[in-house]
């Protein structure tokens, strides 16, 4: 088949990781809230807070945050799911449309204009 394609490596390449992790106590980052804010905001790390040597809280910037609520739903919904899993079974199996042949169609069925 000619045209472009997305080609991903591996299914199970696709993964979100969070790259950096520290452990502060609550008075380390009470005295450093700024700095643990920003980096957390910029460079996506990720703050484990500890009270009596014990994990209390996590500090991470908020696009962590709402990326995490997001990969949530979409866990949590059983048809995305599916579909997720379908998606990945075609691609394991050679069973993919390239652009030219999905602008095709969408011209076939009114969605694109020629």
């Amino acid at each position: 088949m000619e045209g472009p394609y997305l080609h991903i490596a591996s299914p199970s390449a696709i993964s979100a990781i969070i790259l950096y992790m520290s452990t502060l106590s609550v008075a380390d980052a009470r005295a450093n809230f700024s700095r643990v804010v920003e980096s957390a905001s910029k460079t996506h790390e990720r703050f484990d807070v500890t009270k009596n040597g014990g994990r209390v809280a996590v500090i991470l910037g908020a696009d962590d945050f709402d990326a995490l609520l997001e990969t949530v739903e979409i866990l949590a919904d059983t048809e995305a799911m599916q579909s997720i899993r379908q998606g990945l079974a075609d691609l394991a199996a050679g069973a993919m449309t390239n652009a030219d042949e999905v602008r095709a169609e969408m011209q076939r069925t009114g969605r694109l204009l020629k």
